[in-house]
């Protein structure tokens, strides 16, 4: 014959009834719940490794102490070294706003006005300069004048020396189709510019060593 089905082992009615009677159940059932507690308190696990707690690392400063120490600036900002910082911060570049200050932008170069064109008078002026400079440069310069002789019918002639030979010149002369011997006197040759009537010639006298007679006789030109 079989064993009639018994019922269900757990009846919270029964354990609550035995809770209220039985002292030993109270206690074991405070013992449980502070086990459970000791489990999954924050703190419990790190104190279970050896650590210690942050309360245990605490240190109370002297109110003077803690004052001073803020004065401080970077000791003082250590308390807000989890805050963001402000949006104006976060907006600036990271790569840029600690880099140097960029070198000035070079001065804009001054503008030089050209020069006015020439008028057709300054070319002209240019240009008869330049063609008396050329006729000044081919004077006779390499002749020295030692004096004139007056002869029949040739009339005055010149006592000229060019190097160490010997060059008579007749008044009116005309050397290098340019100069024409103009003047002669005791004292000096002139030349005459045949292109240009006031452009002269002057050669002071000289003896025949080359010396300068009479303390003069620098080579002169007149224009």
């Amino acid at each position: 014959m079989s064993t009639p089905a018994s019922k269900s082992s757990f009846d919270p009615k029964a354990m609550l009834a035995e809770l209220k009677a039985n002292r030993q159940t109270q206690v074991a059932l405070v013992v449980f719940a502070g086990i459970l507690v000791w489990m999954f308190w924050p703190e419990a696990p790190k104190a279970r490794r050896g650590g210690t707690s942050t309360a245990a690392n605490t240190t109370f400063l002297d109110p003077k102490a803690l004052v001073s120490l803020r004065k401080l600036p970077d000791l003082a900002m250590l308390d807000q070294a989890g805050e963001i910082p402000a949006i104006p911060k976060l907006l600036r570049d990271p790569f840029l706003f600690e880099a140097p200050k960029p070198p000035p932008p070079p001065p804009k170069p001054l503008k030089v006005e050209p020069p006015p064109p020439k008028t057709q008078t300054q070319i002209d002026a240019e240009l008869l300069a330049q063609q008396k400079s050329d006729e000044n440069n081919s004077r006779p310069q390499e002749l020295r004048y030692l004096g004139f002789l007056k002869g029949s019918p040739a009339g005055q002639i010149g006592a000229f020396m060019k190097g160490e030979e010997a060059q008579p010149l007749t008044l009116g002369t005309i050397l290098k189709d340019k100069w024409k011997l103009a003047e002669l006197t005791d004292r000096k040759a002139v030349f005459q510019n045949l292109r240009f009537q006031d452009l002269r010639f002057e050669l002071a006298t000289r003896d025949g060593s080359g010396n300068p007679a009479n303390g003069a006789g620098t080579v002169t030109n007149e224009y």
